[in-house]
């Protein structure tokens, strides 16, 4: 999932690019208080280096102040761990990192981008996503669903409508 480094926003001197491994722990520190309130999952530092080459991160100068995993599930790609430090809200790095992973997918040939959450479905519908109904959940997306976190599933069509998905 390797992409060179894109200028996120030249105002605010951010730039998005591919995590590395040493990005591991400022990854966890800035998933964290997402994990406290219960929208994301908790994954270690340890476990967040192994994945190191799913994920975009924005940064400010040394700081990560956002990121996005991303990883293929079927013809989709499901990008996860979406998270920017509460001093970066509101400057529209989400939806610049989530730009990207459409990006990406589109270039990488797949049909949809997914997002499986339990909080931010208008955040998400503002950025051209649907929310799947659960008799429209494919298998093969069922299995990004954890029992007991009552999660949504959103789709962003990369494809054309005449595609398989």
């Amino acid at each position: 999932m390797r992409t060179a480094p894109r200028r996120a926003s030249a105002r605010d001197g951010l730039v998005a690019r591919p995590a590395r491994p040493d990005d591991a722990r400022q990854i966890a520190s800035l998933s964290a208080p997402f994990v406290e309130k219960g929208l994301l999952i908790d994954r270690t530092a340890a476990e967040l280096a192994e994945k190191a080459q799913e994920f975009l991160v924005a940064c400010h100068e040394e700081r990560l102040v956002g990121c996005a995993g991303m990883a293929p599930v079927g013809e989709s790609l499901v990008v996860y761990n979406l998270c920017i430090a509460a001093d970066w809200q509101g400057r529209g790095i989400g939806r610049q990192l989530v730009g990207l992973a459409a990006s990406i997918g589109r270039e990488q040939g797949y049909q949809s981008l997914l997002a499986l959450t339990r909080y931010g479905g208008e955040w998400f519908g503002k950025l051209g996503f649907s929310n799947v109904p659960a008799s429209e959940t494919r298998d093969e997306w069922r299995t990004l669903f954890r029992p007991g976190r009552r999660s949504s599933l959103y789709r962003l069509r990369l494809a054309s409508e005449s595609s398989r998905d």
